[in-house]
């Protein structure tokens, strides 16, 4: 994730992204209610993906981490109780071994270079029994062959923060590599095999 992309990335922007209406009925389920555990957000924005979830467990302690320091700076603010810490991509998170209860990450893993360093240092401060909510854009074989035919240019527009592209397989795959064992997993945004994105609530083995 190139720092200065994300920088102008998140100037300015106040208000909620635009796939929150659509994803956020069918995560918010997974949250887990336990009091005094950690929460992280993994690529956490300007944090308002934390307040939604505050208000489903106020107990809870919450960190945030993202590659923009303009992001976390907004979240600093509405947010003023949390944690946040920049990050780099193909760096090690700045949290310790096997020290996260739950990690939550939608539409993130999408825009990073180093996917591998990723999921293994989710992995890594992750307890094991923890989980992780991952979302990202699903793509099968008929919405690819679809996006191929009648919207090639604007799926890969070369301008666009998108740089990698996961199936069911493949992000099943790494999560298996990774010490995961899959729970449950559905999908969001239109029908499927057209569907906007998946989504995988995985557990640390």
């Amino acid at each position: 994730m190139s720092n200065k992309f994300y920088e102008r990335y998140w100037e300015g922007k106040a208000e909620y992204l635009p796939d929150f209406k659509i994803k956020w009925p069918k995560l918010k389920k997974f949250i887990p209610l336990e009091k005094e555990i950690v929460i992280v957000d993994f690529g956490c924005g300007n944090g308002q993906i934390i307040q939604e979830i505050k208000k489903i467990n106020l107990k809870a302690e919450y960190i945030g981490l993202d590659v923009s320091e303009t992001a976390l700076k907004s979240a600093k603010t509405i947010l003023p109780d949390c944690k946040f810490y920049k990050i780099e991509d193909g760096g090690k998170l700045p949290l310790k071994n096997n020290s996260v209860d739950f990690i939550f990450s939608s539409e993130v893993i999408e825009h990073i270079y180093d996917t591998e360093n990723a999921f293994s240092e989710i992995s890594r401060i992750l307890k094991p029994g923890g989980k992780l909510l991952l979302t990202v854009p699903c793509h099968g074989l008929i919405k690819n062959l679809l996006i191929v035919l009648f919207a090639f240019n604007k799926h890969f527009n070369p301008t666009g923060p998108h740089i990698r592209f996961f199936s069911k397989r493949t992000l099943f795959s790494l999560l298996k590599k990774n010490g995961f064992e899959i729970e449950k997993y559905g999908f969001y945004g239109r029908f499927y095999p057209l569907s906007h994105s998946i989504y995988i609530l995985a557990k640390k083995v």
